[in-house]
This record gives structure tokens, C-alpha cells and sequence, in this order.
């Protein structure tokens, strides 16, 4: 019965076209000009293989911040898509950091071993600390989110539903060439 329940509650809190409508417009994805863009929060926190991760250590960087969760199907079929732009970004200054959230940490291991994931990813715990930093960036309820983040440590990107490779490299291709 609990599982059950926590089933439900997974996939109702899972984003997509069928999900919860938030201010920001669940289900887009849009680019901010460099004018416009707002800081994004230096993370910090425990990467699921237990070492110590802070975002201020990625400055001057461009980065990608997925938020996922191993009991979200659109996050099971764009994660393919993100490890490729990561093997694709990572020797262009770009750096990926998922965020694991309302998770049970063996089933996230597990995920990020079958989907051969390389990039570190956050422990987002019970008391989803990181998520309710990132208030006014995402909804709570908009898992995946993507955001990319210009080497500023500004929003320049972000899209409140599952992503493709083509999209996330085509909005790469324009924050990394920016001056």
C-alpha cells in the first residue's frame, strides 16, 4: 500500500504535458537574454557515490543542472540525451550536475549506472533542500527540469519538461559562444 502510494505520488509530481500548470509556464523551454538573466543558487551538497559537491567550484564555467528522479519516465528517456551532451560539452568549458530528488538512493545509484550517466549528481534529501532553493527558478512539482547556467553563474536557459540532445545543444551552442 505505501508503495503504491509513493508510486502515485511520483508520477503526479512528475512534470510533462499532463502535469501541474505552474507561473512560469510547465512544458516550455525558454532562452533568457543576457540583460534579463538571474543568478542561479551555488549549490552545495552529497553526490549519490558520497563525496562532497559545491557548485561555486564550477565558476567561470557554463553549466548544465538536471533535475530528475529515477521514478520519472520523460527523466528515464531524456537521460540518454544528456549523457550525450555531456560527452559532447565536456571539453568546452561545460559542466553537468544532476539533482536527484524524492528518491530512494539505491534505485537512483542504479539508474545512473544502467543509463551510464558521467556526470556528478546531488542528493536532493527528504527535506528537499536544494529543490526549495531554486523557488521562483522551477516548480516543485517540474521534475525534469533543465537549466543551463552561463559561466556569469546566470540562468541563460531553461526548460520545465523533458529535453532533446538537439535542444540543449542548440541552446549550448549559443550560451558557450557568448562573450
Amino acid at each position: 500500500m505505501a508503495t503504491a502510494a509513493a508510486l502515485a505520488f511520483g508520477l503526479a509530481a512528475c512534470g510533462g504535458s499532463s502535469g501541474p500548470k505552474n507561473k512560469n509556464g510547465d512544458g516550455t523551454a525558454v532562452a533568457f537574454a543576457v540583460g534579463q538573466r538571474k543568478p542561479f543558487p551555488m549549490l552545495s551538497g552529497t553526490t549519490l557515490d558520497g563525496a562532497k559537491l559545491d557548485l561555486n567550484t564550477f565558476k567561470g564555467k557554463v553549466m548544465v543542472v538536471n533535475l530528475w528522479g529515477s521514478w520519472c519516465p520523460p527523466c528515464q528517456r531524456e537521460a540518454p540525451y544528456l549523457e550525450h551532451a555531456y560527452e559532447a560539452y565536456k571539453d568546452k568549458g561545460v559542466q553537468f550536475v544532476g539533482i536527484d530528488t524524492r528518491d530512494d538512493q539505491a534505485q537512483a545509484r542504479a539508474f545512473v549506472a544502467d543509463k551510464q550517466i558521467g556526470y556528478p549528481n546531488l542528493v536532493d534529501g527528504d527535506d528537499e533542500s536544494l529543490l526549495t532553493k531554486l523557488v521562483g527558478i522551477t516548480s516543485l512539482q517540474n521534475v525534469p527540469s533543465t537549466i543551463i547556467v552561463d559561466k556569469d553563474g546566470k540562468i541563460a536557459w531553461r526548460a520545465l519538461r523533458e529535453v532533446t540532445y538537439d535542444e540543449v545543444a542548440a541552446a549550448l551552442d549559443t550560451v558557450v559562444t557568448q562573450k
